[in-house]
């Protein structure tokens, strides 16, 4: 699996009409942040996962030098608690 670098990302964000400042302001971060995250220099799930969505990839194929994305974080409120619960009686034994 090739990581796709930060000229990469961009070239497939443009082929699609967009650009890391309309992706910035999408999801109401900086347009540093966009770039920064494409470039490995910062790590952000939710921009990662904003590429994911764009370019109809995984996260993993995007990124895969980046192991922190490719954990399974619960991302909502229901399946947070479901964990927490798991986690309090993992800690009880």
């Amino acid at each position: 699996m090739t990581k796709m670098d930060k000229n990469q990302l961009k070239k497939e964000l443009a082929l699609l009409g967009y650009d890391f400042s309309m992706l910035a302001q999408a999801l109401n971060r900086s347009p540093s942040l966009i770039s920064k995250v494409a470039g490995r220099q910062a790590k952000s799930r939710i921009v990662a996962e904003a590429f994911a969505k764009l370019l109809d990839r995984p996260v993993t194929e995007i990124f895969p030098d980046v192991p922190e994305y490719s954990n399974d974080i619960p991302t909502n409120k229901a399946s947070r608690e479901a964990r927490t619960e798991q986690m309090k009686r993992i800690l009880a034994k």
